[in-house]
């Protein structure tokens, strides 16, 4: 059987570690600041986002990685002999799925999965696919075993501003939950049916207080959540007690094999800001 390749874009922000324990292989977007365009990940990282909107006042915008990039991929390592389950940023969100899926047309044994999700829970994806090729299954079945794990994703995360979603124009619920002026902090879902975003939750008080009712929330029915792997994914600036508040509730309510912490990508950063707080998680 050929060897299986697992590929995916950088939005699923996996730690190193994990990438290279599992030999997978990242296909980078593009971070534009101004007149300048970098490779998230590569030559530009979050608090170079973070920098320029300070001394600009201006949001980054993000460009999806070209049909082109992901022929001269797929061409490589099919080449070798290898067959490649690639694994992408949300349709809804993003070019980078379709243009993957146009580069695979060229190919026999190329496969690609819509996440309909991001970040780390997009990450999430991407580690089932390298727990099937581990168990022995080609990359055709790997594919279709993804992607019918697609549904089952918990995309949410909770907001410290509503600035960088609401420029960017990737939550459209965001004009109709209005303006932070009342306090009122969002916690932001992925439709696992659709892959868009939308407000799921509103959140009032003090950031520390939102926090910890958001962990909260998100582990109340711990016997739905499949309990392999869950992440702590953090945008930068959250401050450690509550990570470790977190990490201290999923350790108290249920037995994971793998508890995750991760930090967002330029890519992620670049439409939350600073001080978004993620757990995700594939219910059962």
């Amino acid at each position: 059987m050929k060897e299986v390749v697992i590929t995916a874009d950088s939005t699923c922000d996996l730690p190193k570690h994990i990438i290279d324990k599992y030999g997978i292989i990242i296909t980078p977007l593009s971070v534009l600041l101004g007149e300048n365009s970098y490779l998230d990940g590569v030559d530009v990282f979050p608090n170079d986002i973070y920098d320029y909107v300070s001394k600009t006042g201006d949001l980054p915008k993000t460009a999806a990685v070209p049909p082109s990039s992901y022929i001269e991929l797929f061409e490589e390592l099919t080449s070798q002999g290898k067959s490649v389950v690639h694994i992408g940023l949300s349709s809804a969100i993003s070019s980078s799925y379709q243009n993957s899926r146009i580069a695979a047309a060229e190919f026999d044994d190329v496969y690609c999965v819509d996440s309909k999700s991001l970040c780390t829970a997009m990450g999430l994806l991407v580690l089932k696919a390298c727990d099937l090729r581990e168990k022995g299954f080609d990359a055709k079945k790997i594919a279709n075993r993804v992607n019918s794990l697609v549904p089952k994703v918990s995309t949410t995360f909770i907001l410290d501003s509503l600035k960088y979603l609401h420029k960017g124009g990737r939550c459209s619920g965001v004009e109709r939950f209005g303006a932070n002026v009342l306090g009122i902090k969002p916690s932001i879902a992925v439709d696992p049916s659709t892959g868009k975003l939308d407000v799921a939750k509103k959140y009032r008080g003090k950031m520390d207080t939102v926090y910890k009712q958001y962990i909260n929330d998100c582990l109340k029915d711990t016997k739905k959540i499949d309990t392999s792997r869950i992440v702590i994914a953090n945008s930068g600036d959250i401050p450690p007690e509550i990570l470790s508040f977190a990490k201290g509730v999923i350790e108290g309510t249920k037995d994971f094999n793998e508890i995750i912490t991760a930090d967002a990508g330029c890519t992620i950063s670049s439409h939350c800001g600073p001080r978004t707080l993620a757990i995700f998680y594939i219910k059962k």
